[in-house]
């Protein structure tokens, strides 16, 4: 569809196909001003008429644009070609996703499969803070790859049937085979109405994720999808006993329970309960999950009263609302944005001094736990200028956890696209039903059909 050497949106260069799935096509590229190499996926011409599809494809941008943590696949642009069809513009990624790592390898180490879920768990986090439920979440979804210094690093794919808050239910996108892709991994109340799901459904795709990560297989499986669907909603949970890993029943009966209201009420609740059976690092990035998924409204020490040692002074924590503006006097404002999005670290230096005004101090002292005002001039909508605050400095809220240790497979190479397409390097053609052989290299372009 696009020959190496064509050149998209007067800006990528195509270097090769990577995919070809049942949406669109992902091919390799490199951004001609800055050099550097991307994945495109391009909606098919066949599916431009259809308005379902397309605004999959929108939502499957929206979403991703909004997460910026290094857990999801990050979107860098997005555009519509000369030909009338969408594109997105996302990361290249090198590696395998956990579906193919568990065909051509096996259930995992109960340590490894639990650090692989969390990390997944950071970048779900960031999209639950946003009021975003993927919905989508599947082991071929989650994509294990390498950071700089060689430590594993998992990513999570495929926005595209996300559920933003305000966004209206749109029951054609809930019926189409891309929904019904992934039938194994659903909730319950997903089972029953797509529309409706809450993040609670996600934590309910994660448990099946753990339990065939180490088992190599999915807690619920029929030949037909009503077949499936019964079993679902009325069969009890499985257990893991058989399988040598009881001590891991409890988690995974509390997240496939029945009903929303049993399970684990958040994704940080989830994590804390992993942790006890994953690697070293393990408590540190579930802690981080929490932080991510709730982070705590910034607060700052402030000086206050005369010159520190005057007796008439001392400091008190103020905690910055959502926005806090700060008035400094004669009309001059001094305003203060705390990040919205978690884990960003903001730095505020704020001096208060007001020139011309010399002759009008007023103090504030805090004494017995009373607060006194002395007389002032200024006018009561603003902060007097004698309340002195150097510095103000909000906490660091680190997005993502420690590095986990767990390599990456020597042998590990797979390309992806949706529900996709794999095939040997060596191939020009992707198809959804080809997988690459062991030890084949191919690049992925970071989202699935």
């Amino acid at each position: 569809m696009f020959p190496s050497g064509t050149v998209l949106a007067d800006k990528y260069r195509v270097d090769g196909m990577l995919g070809e799935g049942g949406m669109g096509v992902v091919v390799a590229a490199t951004h001609l001003g800055l050099g550097h190499a991307v994945a495109i996926k391009v909606l098919l011409p066949e599916l431009m008429a259809n308005a379902a599809i397309v605004e999959r494809f929108a939502r499957e941008a929206r979403a991703s644009a909004k997460l910026r943590g290094e857990h999801v696949c990050r979107v860098s642009d997005v555009g519509v070609l000369g030909s009338g069809a969408p594109y997105i513009v996302m990361e290249l990624l090198h590696g395998r996703d956990l579906g193919s790592m568990l065909r051509e390898r096996g259930p995992l180490p109960v340590p490894l499969a639990v650090d692989y879920l969390l990390q997944a768990c950071l970048g779900i986090a960031e999209a639950h803070a946003y009021g975003i439920v993927h919905r989508d979440l599947k082991s071929a979804n989650v994509f294990v790859t390498q950071r700089p210094d060689g430590s594993a690093l998992v990513k999570v794919l495929d926005f595209g049937i996300a559920k933003a808050p305000g966004e209206a239910g749109d029951h054609s996108l809930t019926t189409t085979q891309a929904v019904m892709g992934s039938p194994s991994y659903m909730s319950p109340e997903q089972m029953r109405a797509t529309r409706d799901v809450d993040a609670r459904s996600d934590l309910w795709s994660l448990g099946v994720m753990l339990f065939e990560l180490v088992t190599g297989r999915v807690p619920f499986a029929a030949e037909s999808i009503t077949a499936l669907a019964v079993m679902v909603t009325t069969e009890p949970t499985p257990s893991l006993v058989a399988d040598g890993h009881a001590e891991l029943d409890g988690v995974l009966a509390r997240a496939l329970a029945k009903s929303p209201a049993g399970r684990f009420q958040d994704i940080a609740q989830l994590a804390r309960a992993l942790a006890p059976f994953g690697g070293p690092t393990a408590h540190d990035t579930a802690n981080a999950v929490a932080r991510v998924l709730s982070p705590q409204p910034p607060t700052i020490i402030a000086h206050v009263g005369g010159a520190p040692g005057s007796g008439s002074s001392g400091s008190v924590p103020v905690t910055i609302p959502h926005p806090t503006t700060l008035a400094t006097g004669a009309g001059g404002r001094v305003t203060l944005q705390p990040a919205r999005r978690p884990g960003m670290v903001v730095y505020a230096v704020v001096g208060l001094a007001l020139a011309g005004v010399a002759a009008s101090i007023v103090g504030l002292a805090i004494e017995g736990g009373r607060t006194s005002t002395r007389a002032s001039s200024v006018p009561p909508a603003v902060v007097p200028p004698a309340v002195v605050l150097p510095a103000v400095v909000l906490p660091a809220l680190p997005l993502d956890a420690a590095a986990l240790d767990a390599p990456v497979p020597p042998d590990a190479a797979i390309a992806p696209d949706a529900a996709s397409a794999r095939a040997p390097a060596k191939t020009q053609k992707h198809h959804d039903h080809q997988r690459p052989h062991p030890g084949d290299q191919e690049d992925i372009g970071a989202t699935r059909n």
